[in-house]
């Protein structure tokens, strides 16, 4: 399955879209792991296990890194494809949309498409990763100045922590079935 994977992604996308891809899913993925060992309690003092302590200044850098790979994404795809491609309801325009919702509808796979549910889907992703990233760039530069606000910033940023969550399983999920629809028919017609 994973050179299946890997065909699908050489195929799809050009070398700084897939590594940029393959290095953001890694690092969220490492941040997910990592949440789970990371302690600060509400006055902003990090935890002193080593685990804890080591954990949290992990997410923390990475949390970092993640902010300037997720702009450099947006910039690479939105200057690719513009921003109507993957949010085309911002214009009215649902008709892609529709017909691959039909599809689905009547049990098939659509392709992925301008303006389609793969490119919507794709949106929504590139903006919760936006959103969680800057959320934790922004916690992080009022906990550095021991502001009242970085409180209550970690915690919206931690409940945005969920739509990343969400989006790895769903998009992860349903694009895992669709390349390996496309692997089963490729395999299919070369018989």
């Amino acid at each position: 399955m994973f050179k299946a994977i890997n065909k699908y992604f050489t195929e799809k996308l050009t070398p700084l879209v897939r590594y940029l891809h393959y290095s953001i899913l890694f690092l969220v993925l490492l941040q997910i792991l990592l949440s789970n060992f990371i302690e600060i309690n509400d006055d902003g003092v990090i935890g002193q296990s080593i685990i804890e302590y080591y954990s949290t200044w992990a997410h923390i850098g990475v949390g970092l890194s993640l902010v300037a790979l997720a702009l450099v994404f947006a910039i690479v795809e939105l200057s690719k494809h513009g921003y109507l491609y993957f949010y085309p309801y911002l214009s009215g325009d649902f008709s892609q949309l529709k017909s691959d919702l039909r599809k689905l509808k009547s049990l098939e796979v659509p392709d992925a498409s301008p303006r389609g549910l793969a490119a919507v889907i794709q949106g929504l992703g590139l903006g919760a990763l936006l959103l969680v990233a800057l959320s934790g760039a922004i916690w992080f530069v009022l906990w550095s100045y021991d502001l009242a606000l970085a409180d209550d910033v970690k915690e919206i940023h931690e409940l945005l922590t969920g739509l990343i969550e969400a989006y790895v399983i769903g998009h992860g999920g349903m694009g895992l079935i669709h390349i390996f629809i496309v692997f089963k028919e490729q395999k299919t017609a070369n018989k």
